[in-house]
């Protein structure tokens, strides 16, 4: 009930959970991959519904994505777009706890839903989640305390944006892991060369990542040249692509390892130069 919420937010979590910074590689720049687990998705008509993998079961999709060679999940909570539960959070959060204990590190989980009250937040952090996505273009004036309800509740949390105006205002409400989606989600229209577009508003001290459409290797080469950090893969995973496209991945991820100079991206991030390209235990992202 909201009165169990609402109850928690009087009480600052006693550590930070920082699991989905330290897996998306923010000390050596690893290319990170994300799985947006979801089994619809919103059409470009008014209620509208995209059967992504209607019949998804959330253990059995968790354990497919990490072995392919994701550093993260998102998890949806939301009925109506994305055929989510809380129940799907608090089941992945469970799961991947068990996991932790067996492969001895962190598989974060990062709560998916249009946040616009600090009751959501302090839901999904009840509910085990290691992070929470906050939609700048659904909360623009909330923005800045919902980040600060992230903070007392001990997730993380990353920030989705589509324009540059919606980066800044992320920047300068303190977001440190920001989320560049190719979809606008007022008109569902996906707009090819929109992450690329933005790259040059967003803080450069942040880690940021870019979704929304991503299916091949060369837009990934892409995003990765303007200075990304990693990329959220949802329907190519879904549909059964999703192998192939981690494969070409890893494989880009080694060669980059093995290359000598260090390229500056737009950003001026240095990439090519560091990192193991190692991904989870036993996973395809492994050289």
């Amino acid at each position: 009930s909201d009165g169990s919420w609402a109850l928690r937010l009087g009480y600052p979590a006693p550590v930070a959970d920082f699991t989905l910074s330290h897996m998306l590689g923010w000390r050596d720049e690893r290319l990170a991959v994300i799985a947006d687990l979801k089994r619809t998705s919103p059409g470009r008509r008014l209620g509208e519904l995209i059967d992504v993998r209607k019949a998804m079961m959330v253990r059995p999709a968790l354990d497919a994505a990490f072995a392919l060679g994701a550093r993260a999940a998102m998890v949806s909570t939301d009925r109506i777009f994305y055929s989510g539960s809380p129940e799907d959070l608090a089941e992945a959060s469970a799961h991947v706890r068990g996991k932790e204990q067996v492969l001895g590190c962190g598989l974060p989980v990062i709560a998916k839903d249009i946040v616009v009250d600090p009751l959501q937040i302090a839901r999904a952090a009840c509910l085990g989640a290691n992070a929470v996505l906050l939609i700048a273009g659904a909360c623009p004036q909330k923005l800045p305390s919902l980040l600060d309800t992230c903070t007392v509740m001990g997730v993380e949390a990353v920030v989705e944006v589509h324009t540059a105006d919606e980066a800044r205002l992320a920047g300068e409400s303190g977001a440190s892991l920001l989320l560049v989606n190719e979809r606008d989600r007022e008109t569902g229209e996906l707009v090819v060369g929109q992450a690329i577009s933005v790259a040059a508003a967003l803080p450069p001290d942040a880690t940021c990542l870019a979704g929304g459409g991503v299916s091949m290797i060369e837009q990934v080469r892409d995003l990765r040249a303007a200075g990304y950090d990693g990329v959220v893969l949802g329907r190519p995973l879904a549909a059964g692509g999703g192998d192939e496209l981690m494969r070409q991945i890893s494989q880009e991820l080694w060669q980059q390892r093995l290359a000598e100079p260090i390229q500056l991206n737009i950003k001026g991030k240095a990439h090519g130069a560091r990192g193991d390209g190692a991904g989870w235990p036993g996973s395809a992202l492994k050289p």
